[in-house]
C-alpha cells in the first residue's frame, strides 16, 4: 500500500507541475493585453474593444483587448462631437511562449490554446479626430488619424495605477500544495542515513519516484492587506516525506546469500513536519488581473522523524523481526520566496509561488479574496 500511495502522490505532483509551468506565457501575460491610447481630443470619448466598453474616459487611457484573433482586431472610438478612425491591431510573437516551448516542448500547446503566444505588435497609439484634419478625404490627409506613439514609462505606470480599483480586497485565505526540496530535507536525510548506511540499504526502485524523499507540503494561510504594497498574515503548513529501502547488499549479490540465506530487510521512513509562521508580503507590481509579490516568513517547526525495519524470510515473506525508531525536533521555520503571482480579478484567484523554506520550492494553489 505504501508503494501505491507513493506512486499516486508523486504522479499527481508531476501533473500539477506540468500544468503550472507549461503555461508560463499564459500566467505571465494573461489572456488579455493592454493598449495605451493618447490623443488630441478636447472631450471624453467612448472606446469599444473586444474586452468591453469604456465610457466617458479622458485621454491618455489604457484599455484591454482579448488575445484571441488579435491580428486585425479593431478598437472603435467615438465621442459626442467628433468621429475617429478605428485602431487596427497587428500581432507579434510573445517571448514568454518561446521560453515555455524551449523548456517544456509539448505543453507549449496550452499557450497556443489561450493564444498567449501572441502580443500586440504596437500597444501605444495617438488618435486625432477626423473632422479636425485638413480634409476628410483619406487619400489627401496631411497626417494619419491614428499614429503609433511612444509613451514614457512614467506615464504608463501612472495609467496602470489609475486603472486599479479604488477599493480592493483586504482579506485573503489561500491553500497551496508545496513540492520540491524542503528545509526539513537535510535533517531527514541525516536521520535516515544513520540507519540505512550501517545496514547497507539503498532506496527501493519505484515507478513514479520523481522527487525522492522530498516533502509534500500542504499550506493554509490568511493575509490582511494593509495597503497596495504591504500585507501581513500567518501560515500553517503540514509536510510529509516517506521512502522505502532494501537491504540490497545481501539480497542482490549472489555470493552473500550464504551469509544471510533466505532473509531480506526492508526499511521504511515516514517523516512529518508542522510549521507555523507569521508572514509579510510586498507587492512590487500589480494590474487588474494579476499581482507580483515577494514573501518572508519566520516561525517554528515541529519535526517528527520515524524509521521502521522489517526482516523477512525469502521467498515466502514471513516477518521474523521488527524494530522502530522515532525522534521529535523543534526548530526555526522559514520561507523566502523572491517571486509569487496571484492571477485573477474576481474573489477566486490562482496562486503560484517559488522560493525555499518550510513550504518547498514551488507552491501552487487557490486563494479567496474579499
Amino acid at each position: 500500500m505504501k508503494k501505491v500511495a507513493s506512486v499516486i502522490s508523486k504522479t499527481f505532483i508531476a501533473i500539477l507541475l506540468a500544468i503550472c509551468f507549461s503555461s508560463c506565457a499564459t500566467m505571465v501575460s494573461g489572456i488579455k493585453a493592454d493598449i495605451f491610447i493618447d490623443g488630441d481630443v478636447d472631450e471624453p470619448v467612448t472606446i469599444n474593444s473586444s474586452a468591453g466598453e469604456y465610457k466617458d474616459v479622458t485621454l491618455p487611457t489604457i484599455v484591454e483587448v482579448k488575445r484571441r484573433h488579435l491580428d486585425g482586431q479593431h478598437i472603435q472610438i467615438s465621442s459626442e462631437h467628433h468621429s475617429f478612425d478605428d485602431i487596427v491591431l497587428e500581432r507579434s510573437f510573445n517571448g514568454w511562449a518561446l521560453a515555455t516551448a524551449l523548456a517544456y516542448g509539448v505543453p507549449f500547446f496550452i499557450d497556443l490554446m489561450t493564444n498567449a503566444v501572441s502580443l500586440p505588435k504596437y500597444d501605444q497609439f495617438f488618435i486625432t479626430p477626423i473632422d479636425s484634419l485638413a480634409t476628410t478625404d483619406t487619400l489627401h490627409r496631411k497626417r494619419p488619424a491614428v499614429m503609433i506613439s511612444t509613451m514614457d514609462s512614467n506615464t504608463r505606470a501612472r495609467l496602470r495605477r489609475k486603472q486599479l480599483p479604488v477599493k480592493y480586497p483586504r482579506h485573503e485565505f489561500n491553500t497551496t500544495l508545496g513540492i520540491g526540496s524542503n528545509q526539513a530535507d537535510h535533517s531527514t536525510k541525516r536521520f535516515v542515513d544513520d540507519f540505512i548506511q550501517p545496514m547497507h540499504m539503498e532506496t527501493e526502485p519505484e515507478c513514479g519516484n520523481i522527487f525522492g524523499d522530498s516533502y509534500i507540503v500542504g499550506k493554509l494561510e490568511y493575509h490582511y492587506r494593509l495597503n497596495r504594497k504591504w500585507d501581513i498574515g500567518a501560515l500553517a503548513a503540514w509536510g510529509r516525506s516517506s521512502e522505502t529501502y532494501t537491504d540490497v547488499y545481501y539480497y542482490v549479490l549472489e555470493q552473500h546469500k550464504q551469509d544471510h540465506p533466505g532473509t531480506i530487510t526492508y526499511g521504511y521512513s515516514e517523516c512529518r513536519s508542522f510549521s507555523f509562521a507569521p508572514s509579510v508580503r510586498y507587492t512590487w507590481y500589480e494590474t487588474r488581473t494579476y499581482r507580483l509579490f515577494s514573501r518572508v516568513s519566520l516561525g517554528l517547526m515541529r519535526h517528527h522523524l520515524q524509521f521502521d525495519t522489517e526482516e523477512k524470510k525469502f521467498p515466502n515473506g514471513i516477518i521474523i523481526g521488527k524494530e522502530s525508531y522515532d525522534e521529535t525536533k523543534w526548530r526555526m521555520s522559514y520561507q523566502l520566496s523572491p517571486i509569487g503571482m496571484s492571477v485573477g480579478a474576481g474573489p477566486l484567484r490562482f496562486l503560484i509561488e517559488a522560493g525555499y523554506g518550510c513550504l518547498g520550492v514551488c507552491n501552487i494553489g487557490l486563494s479567496f479574496c474579499f
